[in-house]
């Protein structure tokens, strides 16, 4: 089990990178948090097996390829124990944007919910016949 923290640096507001930081790391079994820094920084701390991280850390890479910022930064820290890979509250957000954090981890598992539900093949096919 490692944990890193990884930053991200340059002109990254609006590109999804932290809703896109939950998603990998869902399916890796990945833990950690992601969130905006004082200077607008994006911080990434990211706990799991090597292997999971190894690729995690692949995917992030390959995510930002084309964007215009600075080299990220990997920095191995002690594991934490984190249970989940949350989005946090930016560091210059105030106290509404938590709810709003809190909604975002929420939806997503309502997201899961609701594909399991409707997944394919177990939603009903309206057919209509137009008459005009």
């Amino acid at each position: 089990m490692k944990c890193f923290q990884i930053t991200f640096s340059g002109d990254l507001k609006g590109r999804g990178l932290r809703f896109s930081t939950l998603y990998m790391a869902f399916p890796l079994h990945v833990t950690g948090f992601v969130q905006y820094s004082l200077d607008r920084d994006i911080i990434i701390e990211a706990e799991g097996e090597d292997e999971h991280l190894d690729q995690f850390i692949a995917q992030l890479r390959n995510f930002v390829k084309t964007w215009r910022i600075s080299p990220i930064s990997v920095v191995e820290t002690s594991p934490k124990g984190y249970l989940s890979f949350d989005i946090r509250t930016s560091m210059t957000e105030d106290v509404d944007s938590a709810r709003k954090s809190l909604v975002i981890k929420y939806k997503g598992l309502l997201f899961r919910k609701i594909r399991r539900m409707f997944g394919p093949g177990k939603y009903p096919v309206i057919q209509s016949k137009s008459t005009y």
